[in-house]
């Protein structure tokens, strides 16, 4: 990653890698904006028939602004740290893909889902700017509720949240249901979330992972409500989830290494199968996340990848924000055996390298993507109980070699900002019209 002072600086859009460009010209179909744009179109448009790489991975994040006299609008954009060359392009989002806070619960195919700031999801395309605006309202999640004031009326912004699970088991009976305003809401109960397929190609698959418990819920732009995913009994502490090549099943896999299969287009609705029982007593191990990887022969087509994070050391009395920072101290990649019903750790990815974090967590050939290193791991930080608990302290993103158990850290020229979480994403190409 070592370069000039001049090449790590902040790009132009004129200067993204020939696919990554591709992917906007494509997707906009801009014409006569300015000069440097028409020469970069016309000088990738020639080139397109010979590109052959599927896309670039790209670390997306929040900069701050680069000097205190910037504008406003500078520190309202995104930047794309490109894993192909090792440099960062900024990416200012339009206003109609405004974000509270840059606030995103999870990356998929080229798409966010954020929140605004009624705790609304929606879907955002940060390349493209486009902003889908038909997912279900939040108060439309199993356990949320609006409040209506004496007369009948709606109270702006606020909302009940009834605290069960999928057993109805409620926690405090005490305290069953808790009135929570719009920040308060997004602050309690989004987790993560993860899109089944691209939108802009038509039908998606939405999935939301919240408190309480970890449950699943999931619907599809235009549906009228989220769907909760309750029965049978124990469907909770799911940490990661992913779907099959045509967006039907849904394999959500728990903290405690299990995983289970959702049809959600099938009869009875959303039966589970037990794909893979748990693999530890007592309930949660680290953070883990389901990869696909059908380039494994003979075998399931799944890995997990669990990462284990603890606090740094030393720690002095003055050093506040770095008194609760975490750091990686250990990545294990397994194998899932279905015949045996157990996980086989491996230390050879192949020509593959893994991406997981907030993140869809997805698997790239080394060979199609210049710049990424085989067998290793990209990750970034999205531990519960730290990044998404204590916002204001340092993340943690690196690289991890499966081979001989070394860390890299991953640092961009234009340094991110700490919220909202750094989040690995394969620009999407395409506008949904």
């Amino acid at each position: 990653m070592g370069s000039s002072s001049h090449e790590r600086g902040s790009a132009s859009w004129s200067e993204l890698p020939a696919d990554v460009l591709v992917t906007v010209l494509e997707g906009l179909a801009i014409r006569d904006l300015c000069r440097w744009w028409n020469a970069a179109s016309s000088c990738v448009r020639a080139q397109h028939s010979a590109l052959s790489r599927p896309g670039t991975p790209c670390l997306l994040y929040m900069a701050a602004a680069a000097s205190p006299s910037d504008p406003p609008a500078a520190a309202a954009s995104s930047t794309l740290f490109s894993v192909t060359d090792g440099r960062p392009y900024s990416v200012p989002l339009a206003a109609g893909a405004s974000i509270r806070e840059g606030f995103w619960l999870g990356a998929s195919h080229g798409w966010l889902v954020t929140v605004d700031d009624h705790a609304e999801p929606h879907l955002v395309n940060p390349v493209t700017g486009q902003r889908i605006d038909t997912l279900p309202s939040v108060a439309t999640v199993e356990q949320v509720r609006r409040v209506h004031d004496e007369g009948g009326a709606v109270v702006a912004d606020t909302y009940t949240v009834y605290q069960y699970d999928s057993s109805l088991w409620v926690y405090d009976p005490a305290n069953a249901a808790t009135t929570l305003d719009a920040r308060e809401l997004i602050d309690y109960l989004y987790v993560r979330a993860i899109i089944s397929s691209d939108p802009s190609d038509g039908d998606c698959v939405v999935v939301l992972v919240y408190w309480l418990d970890y449950q699943l819920c999931f619907a599809r732009p235009g549906d009228a409500h989220w769907t909760w995913i309750r029965p049978p009994t124990e469907n909770t502490q799911y940490c990661d989830c992913a779907f099959d090549g045509d967006g039907r099943t849904l394999y959500a896999m728990r903290h405690d290494g299990a995983i289970h299969a959702f049809d959600l287009l099938g009869r009875p609705a959303l039966e589970r199968e037990v794909v893979l029982r748990s693999q530890v007593q007592g309930g949660r191990t680290a953070t883990n996340y389901l990869v696909h990887a059908p380039w494994l022969r003979g075998a399931s087509g799944w890995l997990q990848v669990w990462r284990r994070m603890g606090a740094t050391e030393p720690v002095t009395p003055a050093a506040v924000a770095q008194e609760s920072a975490w750091r990686t101290e250990s990545i294990t990649v397994y194998q899932v055996d279905l015949a045996a019903q157990t996980l086989v750790e491996i230390k050879n990815l192949g020509d593959h390298a893994l991406f997981v974090g907030c993140n869809y967590s997805f698997a790239l050939a080394a060979t199609d993507c210049p710049g990424v290193l085989p067998n290793h791991v990209y990750y970034t930080d999205n531990e519960e109980h730290y990044a998404l608990y204590s916002p204001q302290c340092p993340r943690d993103i690196g690289i991890y070699n499966v081979g001989d158990g070394s860390f890299h850290q991953v640092q961009p020229p234009c340094p991110w900002l700490n919220w909202p979480l750094p989040t690995w994403i394969m620009p999407s190409p395409c506008y949904k019209g």
